[in-house]
């Protein structure tokens, strides 16, 4: 059964790659040991150190997959790809756990 509401189009960047966001019901805090992401449906909150806390604000930004990753290997100094390893591993977890539209 359908809404009666148009789908709405899904956020693209200028190379086709979708944007990423933070789910509806997910919540973010900077804190001074990083950050708190709230899921407000089933109030569970999970606390994130400074470098999860910075992709997350990253991706509150907007920006696809591979922007991210590469945002975070030039602001971390990564050129053995333990970076990227890391960054789609957190995004594949947020996904996992209902956090992350796209």
């Amino acid at each position: 059964m359908r809404s009666g509401r148009p789908a709405q189009p899904t956020p693209k960047t200028d190379t086709g790659e979708t944007i990423m966001k933070l789910a509806k019901y997910a919540k973010f805090r900077q804190e001074k040991f990083g950050g708190v992401l709230f899921e407000t449906r089933s109030e569970k909150v999970y606390a994130l150190n400074p470098t999860a806390a910075a992709l997350v604000r990253e991706i509150g930004a907007g920006c696809d997959e591979r922007s991210l990753v590469a945002r975070m290997m030039d602001r971390f100094s990564d050129s053995g790809g333990f970076m990227e390893r890391e960054v789609l591993a957190f995004a594949a977890s947020l996904r996992a756990h209902g956090l992350l539209e796209e």
